[in-house]
């Protein structure tokens, strides 16, 4: 009796650590975080105007440089573009916000950054570090804005357009799957885990 106990436990033990590899993410999966440009939008204060400008902001960034960097088919390719147009962005940005009778200027850099897990209309980041465009508005002291310049996920967000499968050709259909088919998924919050492991060991 105490042998098919034994035999069944390990059977469920196989099975268990089975189940677990099958939920892993794939190296394909995993590269979510490489193949995916952030923007992150910091509004000035949290006055009224001020939050109204963010948007403001974010919609002519998103137009102008989120529909051009549509065209490029890699994560790399439009980063080493947005890296080319920071100071071009930053022109645009401190001449927008005159426009809009703001007295600030803006900071725009790209870098690294730490992201929680941002859930969308129609799909779900998880939290991870992603390169990011940032852009901080005069002292940078009110409420985020965070979303994504490539692939062009939030690019309706700026325009009158439904968002489109064209949208996420950046992605394999692995990444794409992950995003897309429910955020909460084992493999999902795996790849969360593994990823705040490895920032802390940092």
């Amino acid at each position: 009796m105490k042998a098919v106990k034994d035999f069944l436990f390990n059977v469920w033990v196989i099975l268990g650590i089975a189940l677990i590899i099958a939920a892993m993410p794939t190296e394909k999966e995993g590269a979510i975080y490489e193949d995916t440009l952030r923007l992150h939008i910091l509004a000035a204060s949290d006055d009224e105007n001020d939050q109204e400008v963010k948007y403001e902001i974010r919609d002519r960034v998103l137009v102008k440089y989120g529909d051009a960097l549509s065209k490029y088919e890699s994560k790399d390719e439009a980063e080493n573009r947005i890296s080319e147009m920071t100071e071009e962005i930053k022109t645009d940005v401190d001449g927008w916000l005159s426009e809009l009778g703001r007295d600030y200027t803006s900071t725009v850099t790209l870098g690294l950054e730490w992201y929680d897990t941002r859930e969308y209309e129609d799909f779900t980041l998880p939290k991870g570090y992603y390169t990011s465009l940032k852009i901080m508005l005069g002292e940078a002291k009110g409420k985020n804005w965070w979303c994504v310049m490539y692939p062009p996920l939030c690019l309706d967000i700026a325009t009158e357009d439904a968002p489109s499968d064209d949208a996420l050709l950046g992605y394999t259909q692995e990444e794409n799957k992950l995003v897309t088919e429910g955020g909460y998924n084992i493999k999902f919050k795996i790849l969360e885990v593994l990823s705040e492991a490895f920032s802390k060991k940092g």
